[in-house]
């Protein structure tokens, strides 16, 4: 039990890690972080345009409404209700706070800009949750049959793009969705 704690905690803290990646970067890039041999930490960056990428945003759907990363936050939290859990800290991205709510199933990040608070994220990890029909202890190959051919890949996960959104889908190294993000591509 102890070594799942461990490891959620660990993948947890990657996702929120790339999230907040806007802190570094040039355009139509984003990076990565691989395990390599002797449990050393492989970075690399991935220049990508997203040419084959499927049209129109995707939408993580709650209670009847979607949240769309990039989109005001503000109609979706009252659409929601209250989170279980919130927890704010100060972006190094903008000029705000970055801030996680967490509701049943999934969390929910956001960062303020001089337009208000903005959706950054949607992370699942909890297998009941729905993700366009996609859901977490299913596989990569799944992905592909719903989305087409991911614009990244890896042992640790694949990154499809459509619209001005990205579905950042993270594996246990094997073939095993743990994650599923709705997030803005990385810049």
């Amino acid at each position: 039990m102890k070594k799942i704690k461990i490891f959620t905690a660990a993948v947890s803290l990657a996702v929120a890690a790339s999230l907040f990646a806007g802190c570094n970067g040039a355009p139509n890039e984003s990076a990565q972080a691989s395990r390599i041999e002797g449990g050393q930490t492989q970075i690399s960056v991935n220049v990508n345009n997203g040419q084959n990428a499927p049209q129109g945003d995707f939408k993580f759907t709650y209670k009847g409404y979607a949240a769309v990363p990039g989109a005001p936050a503000a109609p979706v939290i009252e659409a929601f209700g209250e989170a279980q859990d919130q927890f704010e800290g100060a972006s190094c991205a903008g000029q705000g706070m970055d801030i996680i709510y967490t509701y049943p199933g999934f969390k929910l990040y956001t960062y303020e800009d001089a337009s208000g608070e903005i959706i950054d994220a949607i992370e699942v990890e909890d297998p009941l949750t729905d993700c366009l029909g996609l859901h977490v202890g299913q596989t990569v190959s799944d992905a592909k049959r719903l989305f087409g051919e991911p614009v990244q890949e890896d042992d640790f996960g694949v990154i499809f793009v459509s619209g001005a959104t990205a579905l950042q889908i993270s594996t246990d190294g094997t073939e095993t969705i743990i994650s599923i993000v709705f997030r803005m591509p990385l810049d």
